[in-house]
């Protein structure tokens, strides 16, 4: 019997199976954008006495974003600041994302997170426009928000 047959046979099988592989792997990490929102608050004579950071990520063009990572700080630095994060899509009701934290003092600042960066969820898939806001649990005059672009 001829080698040409089975050879031939092989190579398509070879074929088939690295396009069913190049087929059911996921979209590279190239196809995601990567955005990062920060905020600082000023209060009696402190210019950033509570901030955030939000970072997320999406498809290029899509409207859907998914939440990475979640920063708040607050100055001074106490050991009972305790911050939660809480969400509103737009046109819809404010609803609480993380439940409150206690925060890790670092110089004069508290700071608290939630999620690891990279492409971790720590909450719900929120379309564009959505605002993410931190609360703290004692003496600030307002939320620090960033909105979802």
């Amino acid at each position: 019997m001829s080698k040409a047959p089975q050879v031939r046979a092989l190579g398509a099988g070879v074929l088939a199976a690295v396009a069913l592989a190049l087929a059911v792997v996921p979209a590279s990490s190239d196809s995601y954008v990567d955005e990062r929102a920060n905020t600082c608050h000023a209060e009696a004579g402190n210019p950033c006495a509570y901030g955030m950071v939000v970072t997320y990520w999406h498809r290029p063009g899509s409207r859907q974003r998914t939440l990475s990572w979640i920063y708040a700080t607050r100055s001074p630095a106490r050991p009972h600041n305790l911050a939660r994060w809480w969400y509103q899509v737009p046109r819809g009701a404010a609803r609480v994302g993380g439940s409150w934290r206690g925060g890790k003092v670092v110089q004069d600042w508290t700071e608290i997170t939630w999620g690891r960066g990279r492409r971790d969820r720590v909450g719900p898939d929120l379309p564009a426009g959505s605002r993410i806001c931190v609360e703290f649990n004692y003496g600030a005059t307002s939320r620090p928000c960033i909105t979802l672009k």
